[in-house]
């Protein structure tokens, strides 16, 4: 089978590997589109601290997002899942230490996350194997791109949650890539108000099309107003702003990864102003809620997606991916015989 890999940083190729087949509680699913994400993008060029810290390294296949069929089923999955359109999360837990033991395996230090952590392949390749219960079955309300976008999305949810969010709440979100418009989508479903904040025009200007409030960046009356703060971008001026921007008693969700030490971080702040910080790490546990969403039409994500490139073309596409100049923040790459448009949305 066909399956993208990345030699160093910025080469990336499509090479020939042998098809995986499924063990006890696995299946394998034909993978039809793949998402690219800033986490992808870090590996690709090398700046990644998975990368840095000696958690990943080169020769690598990688992909976290994606949506596919079930083709075939390995020793004990259930027969009901052959043919079903599926998504799934990416984690791999050990499942024999205490947290594991709890149920928390985000918490798991021993865990793999294909394509990103470990030396488990991504799912950029034609066919991957899952374990059947980190599966979530795809309606056909959804689209293949938006059943593609759960996995990156499904932490906007995670974060909304830990932050509590109500009707009540002034919502900040730092940010209006992917993670950023899902946050203020699932804020605007929980009944608030939220307002984006981003540098760039066309970001502003996609979030004012999903209908939500935008601007380019916090003034003087924004510090210490809000109740709920999501910092969705992990650049270094955002994760400073999150703490000028939270109110007395408020919260802040560290969405955004950053890929360095924030300097100038005001801890005492957050301190004198009483305010609680969550880091979100995936949004396990919470894709039905996030179908839900979608389906209903409350969070669009198709809306989100830029171009989908084919699987002959991967370095097209991470050219692309860091590309600041596009109009919408997601990248997707064709993984089966299905035709790409090659224009942007």
């Amino acid at each position: 089978m066909k399956a993208i890999q990345l030699t160093g940083p910025r080469a990336v190729s499509v090479t020939e590997v042998d098809p995986p087949a499924p063990g006890p509680g696995e299946v394998l699913v034909r993978v039809a589109l793949l998402g690219l994400c800033g986490t992808d993008l870090g590996l690709y060029d090398g700046t990644s601290n998975y990368l840095r810290d000696g958690w990943k390294s080169y020769p690598f296949v990688p992909g976290h997002e994606w949506i596919g069929t079930v083709v075939a089923l390995g020793p004990g999955t259930d027969p009901e899942l052959a043919g079903q359109r599926v998504s799934g999360h990416n984690f791999r837990p050990c499942g024999s230490c205490p947290h594991c033991r709890a149920g928390r395996i985000r918490h798991c230090p021993d865990r793999s996350e294909i394509g990103v952590l470990g030396d488990r392949p991504g799912a950029g390749a034609e066919l991957i194997t899952a374990p059947a219960d980190t599966l979530t079955r795809i309606p056909g309300a959804l689209s293949d791109e938006a059943g593609a976008l759960l996995e990156p999305t499904a932490a906007a949810v995670h974060a909304l949650d830990r932050l509590a969010v109500g009707a009540r709440d002034r919502v900040a979100v730092l940010g209006g890539g992917t993670l950023g418009l899902a946050a203020a989508q699932v804020a605007r479903a929980l009944g608030a108000d939220p307002v984006v904040f981003d540098p760039q025009p066309a970001a502003r200007d996609l979030a004012r099309r999903l209908g939500l409030r935008a601007s380019a960046a916090p003034t003087g009356p924004d510090e210490e107003r809000y109740d709920a703060v999501v910092e969705a971008s992990g650049s270094t001026a955002a994760v400073r702003a999150a703490v000028r921007l939270v109110a007395a008693g408020g919260r802040v969700a560290q969405l955004g990864t950053p890929h360095r030490a924030v300097d100038g971080f005001d801890a005492a702040a957050l301190v004198i102003r009483d305010a609680t910080v969550h880091g979100v790490l995936s949004g396990i546990g919470h894709w039905d809620r996030l179908v839900g969403l979608v389906e209903s039409g409350a969070v669009d994500l198709d809306a989100l997606v830029d171009r989908v490139f084919p699987l002959a073309e991967p370095d097209a596409a991470f050219a692309r991916l860091a590309d600041g100049t596009r109009t919408r923040p997601k990248i997707l790459v064709r993984m089966d015989a299905g035709t790409a448009p090659g224009a942007g949305r």
